[in-house]
């Protein structure tokens, strides 16, 4: 199973890779860096074809909008964003009195809801400041959980009656009966445990047709397939330390597209690992679920 990596640009932190079928593009964010990129990844050459806008401050995810363009989650609120422009709109304020916040992994549901989390910027997550919330389409804007670190790992089955959500820093991926007429959540459990120092912490998921939760392991240089009960039936290893978060997408919404980190490596490990920050494909033998375009 070869993993390619389909670009040269190098982010700091990247994020939040969204396959866009009608361009045949995958977008991504590199929040440090305060950037969104998009990618062709079927013309890639030397150097790729990416483009790159600049945003305002650290764009901690992206999803598509069914009325065209983006919607990102910046540190102040929720913004649309045109990229055969370049401008942004902001759509509502989220957090805009929590400076030291930004947004960290989010995604929309099959209804056209946005879920998004927070987290401590100034303390990278080590203090409990992160919240979740669901934005309506309508664009009332609903806080379902506090006291979080660092939120990752969003993901829902095949069906939509079940939502998967971590804190990274808490050992545990939880998983949620959902409710996709109302956006609400309940029985919270844990389905999957893992130890941040050995074999690193979930970060971004993307889940597979068949009920596979495809989770990217920050500081564990794999990417791993988790069932419903748990148990981890493949793993993939990676040619970096740091990789963040995987989507699926292509022609065949059969490779998976992942993103990673170069941030806090030494000059040792980035010597080691010339592709950190890298943009990563590889094909697996399973189609991904679609990702909800954002209804507002």
């Amino acid at each position: 199973m070869e993993v390619r990596c389909i670009i040269e640009e190098r982010a700091s932190l990247g994020e939040s890779p969204v396959w866009s079928a009608a361009e045949n593009a995958v977008y991504w964010v590199d929040i440090r860096g305060q950037k969104i990129h998009r990618t062709e990844p079927g013309s890639y050459k030397s150097g790729g074809d990416t483009d790159t806008w600049e945003m305002p401050s650290c764009p901690g995810m992206i999803a598509l909008r069914e009325s065209g363009g983006l919607v990102v989650a910046l540190q102040d609120g929720l913004y649309g964003f045109d990229p055969d422009s370049g401008k942004i709109d902001l759509l509502v304020a989220l957090e805009a009195d929590l400076p030291d916040n930004r947004p960290n992994d989010g995604k929309c549901d099959a209804a056209g809801r946005l879920w998004v989390g927070t987290m401590s910027h100034a303390t990278d997550g080590a203090e409990p400041t992160g919240s979740f919330y669901r934005i309506d389409p309508d664009l009332t804007v609903s806080k379902i959980q506090s006291d979080i670190r660092i939120p990752n790992g969003l993901a829902w089955n095949p069906d939509s009656t079940l939502m998967m959500t971590t804190d990274s820093r808490s050992g545990v991926a939880n998983i949620h009966d959902f409710d996709l007429a109302t956006g609400s959540r309940s029985n919270t459990r844990q389905f999957f445990t893992f130890n941040r120092e050995k074999t690193g912490s979930v970060d971004g998921a993307a889940m597979d047709t068949d009920g596979g939760y495809w989770a990217a392991l920050y500081k564990g240089g794999k990417l791993v397939r988790v069932m419903a009960d748990g148990t981890v039936d493949q793993e993939i290893p990676l040619p970096v330390s740091q990789p963040t978060m995987p989507a699926f997408g292509g022609a065949d919404m059969n490779t998976i597209f992942i993103t990673s980190a170069s941030q806090r490596l030494s000059d040792e490990a980035l010597a080691a690992q010339p592709l950190a920050g890298g943009l990563f494909a590889v094909t697996v033998d399973v189609e991904g679920c679609p990702v909800g375009m954002f209804g507002g």
